[in-house]
């Protein structure tokens, strides 16, 4: 019996435990079978708050596109709080948003402009491995960036530190682009439901938010959405193309077509009034940038709303700011951006999130730069040393309650800061190079050099005789050195192009005779022949013969200008040959041409622009298209035998020179290439072959110059006969052309 109830209580335990289990899985039907939070019975809630960013592109602030964002303000503004003075630290987009992801002003990340280091090896090896995304995925948080990431992004690689990754490839576009999805690269169209680029990101935004609550509920989410609205080209959604027609908030700026401005930047100094066309064209655009940004706010709706069904709204901070700022009209500037001025740097920026004050504002100075260090304060990491920029979350540390609450603006107890820097453009090697020199003026400068060297006589100004360069001030004052133009001519001498460089000033005894009277008066006062008037000592001159050596070079270069002198008499006589040649087998005259259409006998006529007019007979038939195109062929021949002329009279009149001025002392310059100077290696056309010979030396010079005798005059009489050649077919040449040579 007693076995028996054993049995039974055993089976009353099993149903026990059966109908337990069932009630238990019915209560939850969606809950995992196995799981961290089935084991320990319950679900872990989120000990670290969601952060989500709303990133807008070329939103201005002081043209007041927020008061046109109502849900924006709704959802953020009035649950958070307002920096009435949010500043970037470069108005430009990837400089911008390389110092949003990193905390880094811009001369520490390198990004000058939307080109220069923009997405490069550089930074993705250096900076990119230090964005807030990979400290937060260190810590557990999943990461989604969705939107426009950098300028020059290719959508070859997933940025570290990202879980989920929609990076736009490129610059901004509402249609038509190409997206990376998770390292897979799709191409959008035209189609507004399934392309374009606002609603996408907010729709990926949300789907990967919910994925990651279901999932993995007890891991915080962070994502950034990064949107392209109001940047160019300012597609609006089809249902807010119409809206804002009349918006005009950019002319109540004092700064409208405040224009010109002879006290600013040099830019506005040229900058006039705009014309009535840019009125009308600031009024479109400004209608089609508030009409993007209809999209944006919807955005910002969807999210909150599905942070609100997922019960995260209250722990989650929600930020809103730009990557800079946009003007329209201001200072006669008609559109734009990048100018360091408070319409391009000045953007809007909101915060709601866990401790925040609702409805508050917040009126000390936040820059792009902070907006890295709060976002890992935010999830309790600790800012990194490297990061330029500083935590706006502690601005809301108060002393208690809202006693420093006046009118909603909240007075900080921390110190912060009062100033920061506006860095535009990028420095050039040249401008590195002024400011090396500015600080390091000293001693040891270059400038300190050179003014020191300005104080020998060597550099003195103006010029003197054989002075290579000279010091003088420039417009800035500071020394500077030039070149002499006519300081390395040697005195004395002369530069005569005609011929050997032995001239001699006129008026002036040469180097020789001038040495031969010093030696005179020498001998004169030491000779103790008495006061004899009958003497006169003789002097051996200088022999003009060359020495062997350098009598073979002459004959050397004799016969190579020779050879080409007689190449160019061949070349001439060929022509004429050929010219006559042709004339006879042809045999025919150019027909008459109408005066008013022809141009050189061609038939046609040039103009000034390059274009041509030609009569309309010369295409009448083929053999007139073939004796005007064949007239063309004679002149250009003509005029080519003219021309080699010309150039040979232009060569005779070089050679011929008349006397010429020294360029010192303007006397005139003897240039007589008989004149023996000692010492002097100039080689004369006059000199060779001279009757003139040194004892010791006319027997072995003989022969050579009887036979460079007789070759030279056979050489003449054969370039006589060319010549003659040439003028006699020339002649006849050019009696065929009727012209005269």
């Amino acid at each position: 019996m007693s076995g028996r109830s054993t049995t039974l209580i055993l089976l009353l335990a099993t149903a026990l435990c059966i109908i337990g289990v069932q009630a238990r899985s019915q209560s939850n039907p969606r809950a995992p079978r196995y799981g961290p939070d089935n084991f320990y019975g319950r679900r872990k809630t989120n000990s670290k708050p969601n952060i989500v960013v709303i990133l807008t592109d070329d939103q201005d602030q002081q043209l007041g596109s927020m008061k046109y964002m109502p849900k924006t303000l709704r959802y953020i503004a009035k649950e958070g709080t307002t920096f009435t003075n949010s500043f970037v630290s470069t108005p430009m987009c990837c400089p911008s948003r390389s110092s949003i992801l990193t905390g880094l002003y811009t001369h520490n990340h390198n990004v000058y402009t939307n080109n220069d280091n923009c997405s490069s090896i550089q930074w993705q090896q250096t900076h990119e491995t230090r964005t807030f995304a990979t400290y937060l995925s260190n810590v557990g948080y999943r990461t989604g960036y969705f939107g426009k990431y950098l300028n020059e992004y290719n959508g070859t690689y997933i940025p570290p530190g990202w879980r989920e990754w929609v990076g736009l490839v490129r610059n901004t576009r509402f249609y038509n682009y190409s997206i990376n999805f998770n390292g897979k690269k799709i191409n959008h169209g035209f189609d507004y439901h399934k392309d374009y680029l606002t609603d996408l990101i907010a729709n990926d935004s949300v789907s990967f938010l919910k994925l990651s609550k279901q999932y993995f509920p007890s891991r915080p989410v962070m994502m950034v959405l990064s949107m392209p609205a109001p940047h160019g080209p300012e597609d609006s959604a089809p249902q807010y193309s119409h809206l804002f027609a009349n918006a005009s908030d950019y002319m109540d700026l004092p700064s409208y077509d405040y224009a010109p401005n002879p006290d600013k930047q040099w830019m506005l100094q040229h900058i006039n009034r705009m014309e009535p066309i840019h009125h009308e064209f600031v009024k479109m655009l400004h209608q089609k940038r508030l009409q993007t940004l209809q999209s944006v706010d919807d955005a910002v709706e969807k999210v909150c709303l599905e942070l609100k069904a997922l019960g995260e709204l209250e722990n989650t901070y929600i930020m809103f700011t730009s990557d800079h700022g946009y003007h329209l009209g201001q200072f006669g500037m008609i559109k734009g951006k990048a100018m360091p001025y408070e319409f391009d740097v000045r953007v809007p920026m909101l915060l709601r999130g866990p401790g925040i004050p609702k409805g508050s504002s917040i009126h000390n100075m936040v820059v792009n730069i902070d907006i890295a260090p709060s976002i890992l304060d935010m999830a309790g990491v600790a800012v990194p040393d490297h990061m330029d920029g500083d935590s706006f979350i502690r601005l809301f540390e108060r002393d208690g309650g809202d006693k420093n609450a006046i009118d909603g603006s909240l007075r900080p107890k921390a110190l912060w800061r009062d100033t920061y820097l506006v860095e535009r453009g990028k420095v050039t090697g040249k401008m590195l190079k002024q400011l090396a020199i500015q600080q390091n003026r000293g001693e040891f400068s270059k400038e300190a050099k050179l003014a020191k060297d300005c104080t020998k006589l060597e550099f003195r100004s103006p010029c003197a005789r054989d002075q290579q360069f000279e010091c003088r001030l420039d417009a800035n004052s500071r020394w500077r050195k030039f070149k002499c133009r006519f300081g390395s001519m040697k005195a004395g001498r002369c530069v005569c192009r005609g011929g050997g460089g032995g001239g001699v000033r006129a008026g002036e005894l040469d180097p020789g005779r001038k040495e031969r009277s010093k030696q005179r008066a020498f001998l004169q006062e030491h000779v103790s022949i008495g006061k004899s008037t009958a003497f006169r000592p003789s002097f051996i001159k200088p022999p003009k013969r060359l020495p062997r050596r350098a009598l073979r070079q002459t004959k050397v270069l004799r016969k190579k200008k020779k050879k080409r002198r007689q190449n160019r008499l061949d070349e001439k006589l060929s022509n004429a040959v050929l010219s006559v040649a042709a004339e006879e087998i042809v045999g025919w005259e150019p027909a008459p041409i109408n005066s008013s259409m022809s141009q050189q006998g061609s038939g046609c006529k040039t103009f000034a622009n390059n274009s041509m007019l030609c009569d309309p007979l010369v295409f009448s038939d083929i053999d007139t298209w073939k004796q005007h195109k064949q007239s063309v062929d004679w002149k250009i021949q003509l005029y080519k035998e003219q021309l080699d002329l010309l150039k040979d009279i232009r060569q005779h009149l070089k050679e011929q020179r008349p006397l010429i001025k020294h360029e010192d002392d303007g006397q005139l310059c003897s240039c007589t290439p008989d004149i023996g100077v000692p010492g002097d290696a100039t080689v004369l056309e006059d000199d060779v072959g001279s009757n003139e010979t040194v004892a010791g030396e006319e027997e072995s010079y003989s022969e050579e110059e009887e036979e460079e005798e007789e070759e030279y005059s056979e050489d003449d009489s054969e370039s006589e006969n060319l010549q003659q050649i040439t003028q006699s077919r020339m002649k006849r040449f050019c009696s065929v052309l009727h012209s005269s040579c």
